[in-house]
């Protein structure tokens, strides 16, 4: 039994790990990539339990992910193998500025095969916090009806449903859809957790405070901004139906590769909503875990154990931020 789980599409990142273009690289290191798999390895790593629901190929790559999962002890019992469609795979080089290029080979991916009956069979027993993201219901439509179904069964069961819209504008037929459809997903969770942009893209406020009203009037319990590298901020409403906020900043590191610190942020949030922590102290863990993410160049490798992570939120100088 899992106290969390996710769902998403996991694929193996072949990855140049110096300054060479992929012309001149002549290795090209394996190692896993995907945003719900990010989050399942950073909630992993502080030492939490969690399930991955997908579809993946009969191929290397599938078996690659399965094996690495199985490893580290992801729990693989919601995930499904098919023939006629492949497992995604990435190939990611640095660059100077710390935004990685990345070609994807992923169309018409297994995980792009997902049904919605895949929900049928899973067994919430013991499951505390579902994940979602905007990626996975951007895939297809019957990816996004699975995610939608599978909040749904989640909510049944008493699951606390978090979801990083993550939003990618080419998988979706227009910005109106996307829009439409990510706030339909909003609606139904209760932690939602967008960036400061994608939150006045999907709301049309402009300053956090009316984006997180957007939020709460339809119903979210909590809605966490995400204000790039300088903090985050928490709002929700007290017992008397007024706006609480928390604003708590982020970390000084040195940036190697900004790809996966959101995930890394969702990890903090989940495990720390698992272990109890309040709203000053939820925020400093996802803002340590981003922080952690971006001074790596992989994904999500070098996301912390419980240990790495306190010794970084003792001994890391913080930033200044206010809201």
């Amino acid at each position: 039994m899992s106290e969390v789980m996710t769902i998403g599409e996991p694929m193996v990142n072949l990855i140049a790990d110096s300054n060479e273009t992929y012309l001149e690289a002549r290795t090209l290191p394996r190692q896993m990539a995907g945003a719900e798999f990010n989050v399942a390895i950073g909630v992993s790593r502080q030492g939490h339990t969690v399930s991955y629901v997908t579809t993946l190929g009969k191929d290397w790559q599938g078996d690659l992910i399965l094996e690495y999962m199985n490893g580290i002890g992801i729990d693989t019992t919601n995930i499904r193998r098919m023939t006629g469609a492949a497992t995604g795979y990435q190939l990611k080089v640095r660059s100077s500025d710390g935004e990685p290029k990345v070609i994807y080979f992923r169309s018409g991916s297994a995980a792009s095969q997902t049904t919605p009956d895949i929900v049928d069979t899973i067994d919430f027993d013991g499951v505390k916090i579902l994940h979602v993201t905007g990626i996975f219901s951007a895939l297809a439509p019957n990816t996004y009806d699975t995610v939608s179904n599978l909040v749904d069964a989640a909510r049944s069961h008493g699951v606390t449903v978090l979801f990083d819209p993550n939003p990618r504008p080419t998988l979706w037929p227009g910005k109106e859809a996307m829009i439409a459809a990510t706030n339909k997903l909003a609606a139904k969770s209760d932690v939602f957790m967008p960036g400061l942009e994608e939150g006045r893209l999907f709301s049309g406020a402009v300053n956090p405070h009316d984006i997180a009203k957007f939020y709460l009037d339809m119903g979210v319990g909590k809605v966490i901004i995400k204000l790039g590298d300088e903090g985050s901020a928490l709002f929700e409403l007290d017992g008397n139906g007024s706006m609480q906020k928390t604003v708590v900043p982020s970390f000084t590191v040195n940036v190697v590769d900004t790809v996966g610190a959101g995930d890394g942020f969702a990890s903090g949030v989940i495990t720390a909503l698992l272990e109890g922590l309040d709203t000053r102290h939820l925020l400093e863990r996802a803002n340590a875990v981003g922080a952690i993410q971006v001074t790596s160049v992989s994904d999500s490798e070098g996301l912390p154990t419980a240990e790495e992570l306190r010794d970084f939120i003792a001994s890391t100088p913080r930033k200044e931020l206010s809201l």
